[in-house]
């Protein structure tokens, strides 16, 4: 039986890409359809019925499902941010990079719009990510700076991009891979974020054969309700090798004494900013925990 690859569902339509690069429209088959459970990037079973109509028999094995976009068998994610138009903040870019650090997949940041700011400015923006241990590239769809970089990381991936709304992301597409020609949009000056001009995920294969692109919906906010406040401090990397000083196991780098990550943050071993975001997302967490643990309370006493 044949193998394809989902590169966009429409309206209970699954496109699949064949492994001679044809686009074949299919439908999924019985308990398949009853739950809607084929992702895009999904690597699927299907049996042609028609010419160029196919049944979709199965799903085989994922490598990985993100929830946010979602989709399947991803390798790496580039989160896209704009210097300018919409303003960029640290905070909503550890945001992200929290959710990507669970799925333990690479990642590469990408501060576009470069062309709207000077130079030495923008390599700023993008330096204490360089430093923290991430890839950073400063790009332009405007002057193609840091097109070929980026080309180069999306070789042999299958990446998805992803970021909040308006920062350029199918406009990036159609620079490295110009016979896309994805609709891009403007940003809002009234509401100060882009609109959606992508509203579904789809796979776009690059053209040269070496590598797939997931476009997605931008998020416009991110809850961090995947997380247990235990498991915070893993996603912020740079903490690793300070947390082995802590004296307490488990330390939550928070109040308690003779913690290595506190430690680190006063001699300038970790930016400041970075370890306030790291409280302000563990305060966030331990409020999810007291709202899920005073609605179980609820739930004991109604079953009474």
């Amino acid at each position: 039986m044949p193998v394809g690859r989902v590169i966009r569902i429409i309206g209970g339509f699954y496109y699949i890409m064949n492994n001679q690069g044809e686009t074949i429209v299919a439908v999924p088959r019985g308990k398949l359809k009853l739950t809607g459970s084929v992702l895009v990037g999904d690597l699927v079973d299907y049996e042609m019925i028609l010419a160029e109509q196919a049944v979709i028999e199965g799903i085989c094995p994922r490598s990985i499902v993100l929830k946010r976009p979602f989709v399947s068998n991803v390798t790496q994610v580039a989160l896209i941010f704009a210097h300018k138009n919409p303003d960029f903040n640290y905070q909503l870019i550890d945001r992200f990079l929290v959710m990507l650090e669970t799925y333990n997949l690479k990642t590469l940041i990408l501060f576009n719009k470069s062309d709207l700011i000077d130079l030495e400015r923008a390599e700023e923006n993008a330096e204490p990510y360089r430093r923290i241990g991430y890839q950073a590239i400063c790009t332009s769809t405007k002057t193609h700076q840091g097109k070929l970089q980026f080309l180069e990381k999306l070789c042999f991936e299958a990446t998805v991009l992803t970021g909040p709304s308006g920062v350029g992301k199918s406009a990036l597409i159609n620079m490295v891979a110009p016979s896309f020609q994805l609709k891009t949009g403007a940003v809002s000056e009234k509401i100060g974020r882009g609109r959606h001009t992508t509203r579904e995920a789809q796979l776009l294969p690059l053209p040269e054969g070496n590598g797939y692109i997931f476009d997605t919906p931008g998020f416009t906010q991110l809850d961090l309700d995947f997380l247990s406040p235990r498991d915070l401090a893993d996603c912020f990397i740079e903490f690793a090798k300070y947390k082995t000083e802590c004296h307490f196991l488990g330390c939550l780098h928070q109040q308690e004494p003779a913690c290595g990550v506190k430690a680190a943050v006063e001699a300038g071993k970790i930016y400041p900013w970075r370890y306030e975001h790291y409280l302000m997302f563990l305060d966030e967490l331990n409020e999810l925990e007291d709202r899920k643990y005073l609605r179980s309370g609820r739930n004991r006493e109604k079953r009474r």
